[in-house]
């Protein structure tokens, strides 16, 4: 069955002007905020009642702090990073080429995909491990949380922890549009899109997130002293705006920010405080007091109010534009791509994500005023650590290893990023990298996206160790 069909399928019910939160949050002390569907009485609405941003953030801050964090376990597995790695496979560059570049190619273009590292999922030396379901394994598992391999187990890939760790409610529980209420601040803010975020691999991440069946653990929860209003085009707090879409009406230009923080470790092998082994309950909190944090991440969301004055029926009338902002840089490194329907559906499946703005073209279109479906957030997200990845080994082929860098492996040390402009499926986009001034042993990036006019979606900086290139 084709994506686009299964995705007319799974279309969730049309939201309308009445959005109704989640039950458990039915009972705000802040009534004036909720849009009340009782039918004698009439439903509170921006064009009735102004809007307070003062007292919408009190009530939003005070719902998130009574919001407990939520603990989700996961299995680090080699299959999820695998089926992520082939629905990439013929989109993203080449992470380890099959030759270093020659002395006369002057092309700064990363190569397509040729060859895999040993120890990928989709190497050689794992693709030839026999099939435990086609051929039974005669000597079975003495341990079973532990997946048997013939090599190493390889670390996760850096972002590819994005396909763990996914949100655990039955679609009857989701918002309308598909997205987590755990993370919604409250109406008249019905839309949702990824803002931005920043990733930091803290040290011994590679050791610690193995790809051997280990049990692994995420510990989410909404800051509530991260809220903003933005207003008018400006940002309360003196942050920077994101999601840079034109819109036609003033009031639209209220939008909610929420960050939410995630810490990700691995579950220690040994007992636990009753005897028995670590509980989940037990690293969550260590992971909150900052004990064993592997991964930690930020993602930022931004919440915005319905769209109104679109075409419901047909035509295209009322689709936004976009402004077009330009890089006045010069990237040393790129790779174009096109994301199409197959990857954004892919993509959807392996986060568990139901967003109808990735998955039904007629939702985007006539419910969000987008001309198409939008590329995942963190799918760019993705794509940038693949450039960087493949920037570095071609970097590491150039350059002369240390002592000190012998036998070391390159990698990102942290990465932040902001979407400006959204992403649409079926139109050409470039990732580009260029390196700053290195500390150390760090090494600056600056990295951004490019739509298909040219402009910047997606601004971001990286830091990576590891590697330094002679200046």
């Amino acid at each position: 069955m084709r994506p686009s069909i299964l995705s007319r399928l799974l279309r969730r019910h049309t939201p309308t002007t009445k959005l109704r939160p989640p039950r458990p949050h039915q009972t705000s002390s802040s009534s004036s905020l909720l849009l009340h569907d009782d039918a004698n009485s009439k439903p509170t609405t921006p064009h009735t009642q102004p809007f307070n941003a003062e007292t919408y953030l009190a009530s939003a801050r005070q719902k998130f702090t009574s919001q407990p964090p939520t603990i989700i376990p996961d299995i680090l597995s080699p299959t999820h990073s695998h089926l992520l790695t082939l629905s990439l496979a013929d989109h993203v560059p080449s992470l380890f080429p099959a030759s270093p570049p020659s002395a006369g190619d002057n092309s700064n273009e990363l190569l397509p995909r040729l060859c895999l590292p040993p120890g990928d999922p989709l190497s050689k030396e794992s693709l030839s491990v026999p099939d435990p379901i086609a051929q039974p394994n005669p000597n079975p598992n003495p341990n079973p949380d532990k997946i048997m391999t013939t090599t190493p187990p390889p670390p996760l890939p850096q972002g590819y922890h994005l396909v763990y760790f996914p949100l655990k409610l039955p679609p009857s529980r989701l918002m309308p549009d598909g997205t987590d209420p755990a993370h919604w601040p409250g109406a008249p803010f019905a839309r949702r899109m990824w803002a931005g975020g920043r990733v930091v691999f803290r040290e011994g991440w590679r050791e610690s997130m193995r790809l051997d069946g280990r049990r692994a653990i995420c510990v989410e929860r909404v800051v509530p002293e991260s809220l903003e209003v933005m207003q008018g085009g400006r940002l309360g707090g003196g942050g920077e705006q994101g999601v840079g879409m034109e819109i036609g009406e003033e009031r639209e230009r209220e939008r909610v920010f929420v960050e939410v923080q995630r810490l990700y470790g691995v579950v220690p092998a040994g007992a636990g405080g009753g005897g028995g082994r670590v509980t989940d309950e037990e690293v969550g909190r260590g992971l909150l007091e900052g004990r064993g944090v592997a991964v930690e991440e930020v993602r930022r969301l931004v919440f915005m109010r319905e769209r109104t004055g679109l075409v419901r029926g047909g035509g295209g009338g009322g689709v936004v534009g976009r402004k077009i902002v330009k890089a006045s840089a010069v990237p040393e490194f790129t790779f174009p791509l096109k994301p199409d329907n197959t990857l954004l559906f892919h993509f959807s499946a392996l986060t568990y994500n139901a967003h109808a703005i990735h998955l039904d073209p007629h939702y985007a279109r006539y419910h969000e005023g987008y001309p198409g479906l939008l590329v995942h957030g963190p799918l760019t997200l993705v794509l940038m650590l693949e450039a960087l990845r493949a920037a570095l080994v071609r970097l590491q082929s150039q350059t002369p290893a240390t002592p000190e860098q012998a036998g070391r492996m390159p990698s990102v040390k942290s990465i932040t990023y902001r979407n400006l402009a959204p992403l649409f499926s079926n139109e050409d986009m470039k990732v580009c990298l260029r390196k700053t001034r290195p500390k150390g042993d760090d090494l600056g990036w600056d990295m951004w996206v490019e739509g298909p006019e040219g402009g910047i979606a997606v601004k971001g900086h990286a830091v990576t160790t590891g590697l330094v290139p002679p200046s």
